[in-house]
């Protein structure tokens, strides 16, 4: 069995300092209720703020060793939502941390472009060019950030790369199990959707909506409109058996796509 944990925490655009000290308050409660893996939301640390530049970090910057830090003795894994720096570029990226340090770290691929100013994203950031996938406690697992998920592709890829459990991250106004559910049953995965709550830069409601579905798209766990921890402990061996029944997997055809 795995326990999950997904936090649902309020991101104030720019205040580094103050959401990295509640993000690592609501990892040592997860800590203290044996969470095996820790999912955050996307943009973690800054949010959609003009001097991203500025308060970027790299991979291995002091959120990571921070995160590291509080693992020490523990064998939990640490999935957050990083605005990434490496050299003159920046990325929207989720990095996975343990004990040992950077374990992996994922780009988000799809660029979310039907917005102004900061959420024009492509203006800001560069694409990942790869997926990326992990395992935690021996089972595969894989990664996506907010728009990716929107494209069936993005889940049934790592269905066929036999993973058992996807983390999904998010920065928007909700995302509920009504749009994962779908993504869940179809591919039988295990999905943990993770969004912030209070207001964003444009002092907009988000409501979250965070959850934890089962490989059968049936809800498991969520939270609305407030910051918090939800937790579902899930059964990653019950995967394989399930995916070979399903037919919305073993019925495609292949060959025939694009």
């Amino acid at each position: 069995m795995v326990r999950i944990a997904v936090v649902q925490q309020e991101i104030v655009p720019g205040a580094v300092d103050s959401n990295r000290a509640k993000a690592l308050r609501f990892a040592e409660e997860a800590l203290a209720n044996a969470a095996d893996v820790i999912l955050y939301p996307e943009e973690l640390l800054i949010g959609y703020a003009p001097n991203l530049r500025e308060l970027s970090e790299p991979v291995d910057g002091p959120t990571t060793r921070a995160f590291q830090q509080l693992l020490r003795g523990s064998e939990a894994r640490i999935l957050w939502g990083l605005t990434e720096r490496e050299g003159d570029h920046c990325y929207i990226a989720a990095t996975l941390v343990g004990a040992e340090g950077v374990i992996a770290n994922y780009r988000k691929t799809h660029l979310w472009w039907r917005a102004p100013g900061l959420r024009h994203e492509p203006t800001h950031y560069l694409p990942g060019e790869r997926l990326i996938t992990f395992d935690i406690k021996g089972w595969k697992s894989g990664v996506m950030i907010c728009y990716d998920g929107d494209f069936p592709e993005m889940a049934r890829s790592y269905a066929v790369m036999d993973c058992t459990m996807l983390f999904w991250l998010n920065n928007r106004g909700s995302r509920g199990h009504g749009e994962v559910s779908g993504l869940a049953r179809t591919n039988s995965l295990i999905i943990a959707a993770a969004c912030c709550s209070g207001k964003d830069e444009l002092g907009r409601e988000c409501r979250g909506g965070s959850n934890i579905t089962g490989m059968d798209g049936r809800l498991l766990s969520e939270i609305w409109d407030q910051e918090g921890i939800i937790y579902a402990d899930v059964d990653p061996s019950a995967v394989p058996m399930a995916r070979n029944r399903n037919p919305w997997f073993t019925g495609r055809r292949p060959e025939l796509y694009l």
